[in-house]
């Protein structure tokens, strides 16, 4: 029953008795601060204990499922991010087709990260608050909530009011007799108003000793006054109480607790099924990023047409006065410019920082530096990717192949959710066509990765890495299947490249490429500085002959087995009709036994003798003949 119903109550049962039965009206007014008194006691215990127990079920709920949520967040801040690169490409592409841009000079910086790109975690405001958008709240009151006064037990209240009292009325602080006389008489009041606990008498006394009015004997009707003025005080107290611990229980947290012993009485565990659920609700978001992401590449393939058809639209004069065709994407702030040759070598101060953070990393995060690897061999393949880089489904099967490597590295779709601030979602304009996916934030970085490369922990995962980026193949000699190692069969005189197999070495395919090296072929200095292949020179007249093949082939390489790559990628491609016996090697000048190591050799050549045989200028030149023939129409 409500405070207002018991007054009512009341007031309908005095209202029954007759006038001489009825009680004093301060002694009812004294019963009615003592009711009022116990209801604000009971409302407080009453918030306190409920404050408790939701704080206590807050902390369990964040314990238990705030992972869970955050990584919900950053799961839908990734399907954000994806959609708003596709819209803006796809926008992009659009504004090409109808108005091409008018050039206006090239940009400042073309190195520069998109506007587009996202913060990273530590600068987005509001990450924790989206990530505890379904969380339970802890318990306090809203800022805009107005705080339930305080209400001092009688008890404490009865002896501060008497122990200041004392320190005002005792009569050693009298300046004369009279003055004596009338604090004795007033500290006696006190002291009897004390030892019957009669708080009321104390307080209309400091009241009245404070504003200067005489302190003459308390009359019923002064003390009634005053406990209706006390009744009304508690009362507005109380109704605050009561507006606080509604709202508690009106809260998400009272909400989530009511749900989750309703369950435990059915037999459940809500805790336990929203888990599950959310992180179903995070895998269904990754698995739609991961679709989204190959999803950019068809929008990136539209934005290449569109630039290809605006370029011969628009003409820009160079210094000297000549036409030359605009490139659109230039002026396109969502697109980054890919680095010049030059410009990727050039260390600037962020790709230095951006060196050390990676060499930290590779002890800490080693998946972290395995990611920046993969943004980077696909920016510095050329003109195009990797086709093993080429695709998200590409992406997503070479990270589950790396991924074992190196425990606690996360799926890839977490990793694009918690991209470091080195790396972006973005495009950026390589070659003849433009490219959507994970990259270097700043064209800038590719010197930092570079630079950290050179470091023995870092160049480590650069193997790995560069390791899995070929085609997967299964080897017609060793019967494994694994990623083919590229390597240059032959370089110098000619170029032929190869695919190898990682375990035994056994070249899988062999083939010549024409025109500018890009894919995996550009990124063959890469293989041959980490030692993922090493390679075997020899000249013939003047002419240094290359040969790669796998570390451990080169070290148990012999003059033979020289001579006889020599022949299989030479001698029968272009039919030069000559002898094995009348091939040889020599270290200086002396010649080499068939079976002699040559690991580590530098000063070998090539040699011809016998009689039909034509001389080792003669060989060279045949060859460069035959060479220059095949690319004739």
């Amino acid at each position: 029953m409500s405070r207002e119903d018991r007054a009512l109550l009341a007031r309908r049962a005095l209202a029954r008795v007759r006038p001489e039965e009825r009680p004093d009206p301060a002694a009812e007014a004294e019963a009615t601060l003592r009711a009022t008194l116990d209801e604000v006691a009971a409302l407080d215990a009453e918030i306190e204990a409920l404050s408790e127990e939701l704080a206590d079920f807050a902390r369990r709920w964040e314990r238990e499922l705030g992972a869970a949520f955050q990584d919900l967040a950053a799961a839908e801040r990734l399907v954000r991010r994806l959609q708003g690169l596709e819209d803006g490409l796809l926008a992009a592409a659009e504004q090409l087709r109808a108005e091409p841009v008018p050039p206006r000079g090239r940009r400042r910086s073309a190195r520069r990260a998109p506007s587009g790109r996202p913060r990273s975690d530590r600068e987005a405001p509001g990450a924790a608050a989206e990530a505890a958008r379904d969380a339970p709240a802890d318990g306090a009151a809203p800022a805009e909530a107005e705080a339930p006064p305080e209400v001092e037990p009688r008890e404490a209240a009865l002896k501060r009011l008497y122990r200041r009292l004392a320190r005002v009325l005792h009569p050693d602080l009298a300046q004369d007799a009279d003055e004596q006389a009338r604090l004795h008489d007033l500290m006696a009041r006190a002291n009897a108003a004390y030892a019957k606990g009669d708080l009321t008498a104390l307080e209309v006394m400091a009241e009245r000793l404070g504003a200067g009015d005489p302190v003459g004997e308390l009359s019923p009707e002064e003390r009634r006054a005053h406990l209706e003025v006390r009744v009304a005080t508690l009362a507005r107290i109380a109704a605050s109480l009561a507006r606080e611990r509604d709202r508690l229980a009106r809260s998400d947290t009272a909400r989530l607790r009511a749900e989750a012993r309703r369950r435990e009485a059915d037999g459940g565990d809500y805790v336990a099924e929203t888990r599950a659920e959310v992180r179903d609700e995070a895998e269904a978001a990754y698995a739609d990023a991961l679709h989204r992401l190959a999803r950019l590449a068809s929008a990136a393939r539209e934005l290449s047409r569109a630039r290809e058809a605006a370029m011969g639209k628009i003409e820009r004069r160079g210094p000297t006065g000549a036409r030359r065709a605009f490139d659109p994407l230039e002026e396109a702030e969502i697109v980054r410019m890919g680095a010049a040759r030059l410009e990727r070598q050039r260390a600037t101060p962020a790709a230095r920082e951006l060196a050390r953070a990676l060499e930290e990393a590779a002890r800490t995060a080693p998946w972290e530096v395995a990611l920046a690897l993969l943004a980077f061999f696909a920016e510095d393949s050329g003109g195009r990717p990797a086709v093993s880089l080429a695709t998200a489904d590409g992406w997503a099967s070479r990270w589950e192949l790396l991924r074992p490597r190196w425990p606690g590295a996360p799926e890839l779709p977490r990793m694009l959710a918690r991209l470091p601030r080195h790396l972006t979602l973005g495009a950026r304009a390589q070659g003849d066509g433009v490219v959507a996916g994970v990259q270097l934030a700043d064209a800038a970085l590719l010197a930092g990765v570079r630079i950290a490369m050179e470091r023995a922990a870092v160049a480590d995962i650069a193997r790995e890495v560069l390791s899995s980026l070929g085609p997967e193949e299964r080897c017609g000699a060793c019967r494994a299947r694994a990623p083919a190692v590229h390597l240059f069969r032959t370089r110098g005189l000619d170029e032929r490249n190869g695919l190898a197999c990682p375990r035994c070495g056994a070249v899988l395919r062999s083939y010549w490429r024409y025109g500018e090296v890009e894919g995996l072929e550009a990124l063959a200095p890469h293989a041959l500085r980490l030692g993922l292949v090493a390679e075997a020179t020899a000249q013939l007249a003047g002419v240094a002959i290359g040969f790669q093949m796998l570390p451990a082939q080169r070290e148990a390489l012999t003059a033979d087995e020289l001579r006889r790559r020599f022949a299989e990628l030479y001698l029968a491609p272009y039919a030069v009709e000559l002898s094995p016996d009348a091939m040889g090697l020599a270290r200086g000048g002396e010649r080499l036994a068939p079976g002699a190591r040559i690991a580590g050799e530098r000063r070998l050549r090539f040699t011809v003798s016998g009689e039909d045989a034509p001389g080792e200028e003669e060989l060279l030149e045949l060859l460069r003949a035959r060479i220059e023939r095949r690319f004739r129409p």
